[in-house]
């Protein structure tokens, strides 16, 4: 068990982590919106940025996030890992609710880049990425593997419709 003292230091920490996400939201214009976490609120934001869109009127709009330029319906998710090691996967699925499907990637708790997939072709994007899995039309299961060969290999997967916006790219930097 944790003495007192650890418990009162813990305490202290996550006073400073709630008065540092409540100024995130704030500078996102979110703060009084939702109690989500703040990684979804910001990747929505970034998509939104990125793709010159605006978030759904509802933090909890159903099936999409992002409504886009064109009227387009995005998505958005995020997958978190350590820059070391990715231990955690995601898997993307799609249906005739939404347009785009927008993975925020996060390392080391930093957004790295945006992987933005058109719902309608993610079968053609799976074989590409070597996918064997069933369900290719409404399912990806989005490894660090598949984000390297779409990061090594841009042109190909923009000719299938997939968008990529890295980091480095970022005036955000």
């Amino acid at each position: 068990m944790r003495e007192v003292s650890d418990l009162s230091r813990v305490l202290a920490a996550y006073r400073h982590y709630v008065e540092a996400r409540n100024a995130l939201l704030d500078e996102l214009k979110l703060r009084r919106k939702s109690n989500r976490d703040p990684l979804a609120e910001f990747s929505e934001w970034l998509v939104a940025t990125l793709i010159g869109g605006a978030c759904a009127d509802s933090p909890v709009q159903k099936d999409w996030d992002i409504r886009g330029p064109d009227d387009e319906k995005v998505q958005v998710k995020y997958l978190a890992n350590s820059s070391s090691e990715w231990v955690n996967e995601h898997l993307i699925l799609v249906n005739e609710q939404m347009d785009r499907y927008a993975l925020v990637i996060f390392e080391d708790l930093l957004p790295q880049a945006v992987v933005i997939f058109p719902a309608r072709n993610l079968a053609a994007i799976g074989k590409a990425l070597g996918k064997r899995h069933s369900n290719l039309d409404t399912t990806l299961q989005f490894t660090q593997a598949n984000y390297r060969k779409i990061c090594g290999n841009k042109a190909q997967f923009q000719a299938l419709g997939v968008q990529l916006y890295l980091a480095r790219d970022w005036a955000f930097q």
